[in-house]
């Protein structure tokens, strides 16, 4: 009995490869990825799961960020009050959940000086604090359907003593 279940499981196996591998034939792309991600054994080819997907497929539009070239202003929050300066930032415009903004700053202050900052400022514009982790540096809140949070970390670069990322996401 178990070798019937055997050969039935192999001669499914073939079967769905084969079915897999004529499709990849009637399409010139599945056909490329087919061939750059799979392994022959016995003659078959089979997924190669160990190795990742080289495609070069692109993400859809709602993932396609925009590159920000300076400080933007996020709607009730204020910029932090101390020497900061933009290092980096995305903004994307077409994620369905809503418009996602994060933005990289370097600041003199001290990390814990700057969390608290945060933490204090954000009660003051209303925020309502979710999570608030001191050991971890970071501070989430939300309002009017939107959600605000800060990470903050040791800066490596010269000149800052602290990075702060900054990630706004407005709500629908």
């Amino acid at each position: 009995m178990l070798k019937i279940e055997r050969s039935k499981l192999v001669a499914g196996t073939i079967i769905c490869l084969s079915a897999a591998n004529g499709l990849a034939m009637e399409n010139p792309v599945l056909a490329q990825q087919n061939s750059t991600a799979t392994s022959k054994i016995g003659g078959y080819q089979l997924p190669n799961l160990s190795r990742p997907n080289t495609s070069t497929q692109h993400a859809p539009d709602e993932f396609k960020p925009e590159k920000l070239t300076g400080i933007v202003e996020l709607p009730n929050v204020p910029n932090y009050t101390g020497h900061a300066v933009f290092i980096s930032g995305l903004r994307y415009p077409r994620d369905r959940s809503g418009v996602r903004i994060g933005m990289t700053i370097g600041v003199r202050e001290d990390e814990n000086e700057v969390l608290e900052w945060y933490k204090s400022a954000l009660k003051t514009y209303r925020w309502q604090l979710l999570t608030s982790n001191p050991t971890d540096k970071y501070v989430s809140a939300a309002k009017d359907n939107n959600t605000f949070t800060v990470r903050i970390s040791p800066s490596k670069q010269p000149g800052f003593r602290t990075l702060v990322v900054l990630s706004y996401k407005f709500g629908i």
